[in-house]
């Protein structure tokens, strides 16, 4: 199950990353986008192994689908102002 998850999340972000690296953001801004959900994946992956209690697995998975969107919205930003 937790691989399922990481496949439901990880590739969407790379499609969404792809575009979010070509609409050229400031690269401390892409770096913290990157570096959050990187953790924010390996907490979750963590929390599938070791039985961590339920609000850990759930919030880390919400700061990983949060990044995500930023970038999408940043993608849609730029994109509509070209």
């Amino acid at each position: 199950r937790g691989h399922l998850n990481d496949l439901e999340n990880i590739v969407p972000f790379f499609g969404i990353g792809l575009l979010y690296a070509l609409s050229g953001p400031e690269l401390s801004t892409a770096l913290l986008h990157f570096r959050i959900f990187a953790g924010s994946r390996i907490l979750h992956t963590f929390a599938y192994l070791i039985p961590l209690p339920q609000p850990g697995r759930g919030l880390s998975w919400a700061v990983g689908y949060t990044v995500t969107i930023s970038m999408a919205y940043k993608v849609l930003k730029t994109a509509l102002y070209l």
